[in-house]
């Protein structure tokens, strides 16, 4: 979520969230640290954009968050979807914030 840090949009996402009825259990501001980036990412080795997004994940700070509810990883799945926003649906969080490249941004 380093994009929504950088662009003042951690309300409004943490309110997606809470509109759909979950409960925010845990919420950290931190540093990903590389080591720990190459091993959350570890199923993504040998991708065109891995070092690209190791590289962005480590780069600023990011908020991780804990919800809690039934079905909150589908329905936070359906929430975030694609990566880039051009292939966002209007609705997701992505295709409602993400403007420009790196994370919300996508390439």
């Amino acid at each position: 979520m380093a994009d929504g840090v950088q662009w003042g949009l951690v309300s409004k996402i943490i309110s997606r969230f809470e509109e759909k009825g979950f409960i925010l259990k845990a919420l950290k501001l931190l540093q990903i640290h590389r080591s720990f980036a190459l091993q959350h990412y570890a199923d993504l080795v040998g991708k065109p954009f891995f070092d690209g997004l190791i590289d962005y994940v480590t780069s600023d700070l990011v908020i991780a968050m804990v919800w809690y509810g039934r079905g909150a990883i589908l329905t936070g799945c359906k929430m975030l979807r694609v990566t880039k926003p051009t292939n966002s649906n209007p609705g997701t969080i992505r295709g409602d914030y993400g403007v420009r490249g790196g994370g919300l941004g996508g390439d």
